[in-house]
């Protein structure tokens, strides 16, 4: 038809699998936090614990007076905490990136959490089991929580390779369905750098069963080149 715009799409990208293979292990763990003197963790750990029971929650109890409970408790944090925007400024200022982060952040009671390891060759690796409240079809993972979790695991994956940056796109294939309740393993490393411009893979499998494939392209901008390496210099003093 006349005035129709073709869509071309790019091409597949080839991952290699290799170093992506579930069976590799026995890294040493990074990204790792302990909980501050505070218990945040603690607390989210708890909240965990509730929001997976809540989820299409079946209870041989009257909620009434649970729900009260949970309402006083939730007044008066939210009457002693900070601000969304100052917890913002203070996350990033203070560089809180990871336990923040919804897929491996210790204080966010959106995340799993993952925990990762890191391979002498950079590949990052999580064994992860998740629960009911990120299913998307019958027994299987959401796509959106796959996609979530392929761009954490990449950012990572940058991060510990040395260069990083914004995700400019994030090129997924569904291989078979990812279940929830059962462990599965995401791997991820970066493969390719180019200037400011970075390319990752990564795999989900469930045993031998390859579930997912995804590659990332992402793009350091170039205010953050010179902040990103002063901060990477004073980790390596630091070690």
């Amino acid at each position: 038809m006349s005035g129709q715009v073709a869509v071309v799409r790019r091409e597949r990208p080839e991952i290699d699998l290799g170093p992506l293979d579930p069976a590799r292990g026995g890294g040493r763990p990074v990204d790792r936090m302990d909980d501050d003197e505070a218990g945040l963790y603690d607390m989210v750990e708890q909240v965990r614990r509730i929001r997976a029971l809540a989820t299409g929650g079946i209870f041989d109890t009257d909620l009434g007076p649970l729900t009260a409970r949970l309402r006083e408790v939730a007044d008066e944090l939210e009457a002693a905490s900070a601000s969304p925007q100052h917890r913002q400024e203070v996350s990033w200022r203070e560089r809180r990136y990871v336990p923040n982060c919804p897929v491996i952040g210790r204080s966010n009671v959106l995340a799993p959490p993952a925990e990762f390891e890191l391979l002498e060759d950079g590949t990052v690796r999580s064994e992860i089991t998740l629960g009911l409240e990120y299913q998307g079809p019958p027994g299987c993972v959401h796509g959106g929580i796959v996609a979530l979790m392929f761009d954490a695991v990449l950012g990572r994956a940058n991060h510990h390779a040395g260069t990083t940056g914004m995700t400019m796109y994030l090129d997924l294939d569904y291989r078979s369905p990812t279940p929830i309740l059962e462990p599965i393993v995401i791997t991820g490393r970066q493969v390719r750098v180019d200037g400011r411009k970075v390319w990752s893979q990564g795999a989900i499998h469930h045993g031998d069963r390859l579930c997912a494939t995804a590659e990332g392209l992402f793009v350091m901008p170039e205010q953050w080149v010179a902040e990103y390496q002063q901060h990477r210099d004073e980790e390596g003093t630091s070690a």
